[in-house]
């Protein structure tokens, strides 16, 4: 199941739900990142090489939902409970935490 990024606050309220963001890291010292997310770059991201634990919610975010949709397809295919962004930081209007 896809939300939109205008959904996020609901997700970011909720324990059993974790945020990963799938963009590289120059991509979020630029533009910053959702607070709260954790960062799992696409072009390393290996389900299998992460302590991520199944029976939590996983809304993937990008920068306009295509690298997520990709991530998403591919957590599901592994047994993880993964949701799509729409919109992605491009389309995100709050808060934002950068890099130091």
């Amino acid at each position: 199941m896809d939300i939109n990024i205008s959904q996020i606050d609901t997700v970011q309220r909720d324990d059993n739900s974790v945020i990963i963001d799938v963009r590289e890291t120059d991509e979020l010292e630029l533009s910053g990142f959702l607070p709260g997310a954790v960062h799992y770059p696409m072009s390393t991201f290996d389900v299998d090489e992460t302590s991520l634990d199944k029976d939590k919610s996983y809304y993937i975010v990008c920068k306009s939902g295509g690298r997520s949709k990709r991530v998403q397809d591919y957590m599901t295919s592994r047994g993880y409970d993964a949701h799509n962004v729409e919109g992605g930081m491009s389309e995100y209007t709050g808060p934002r935490n950068y890099m130091h």
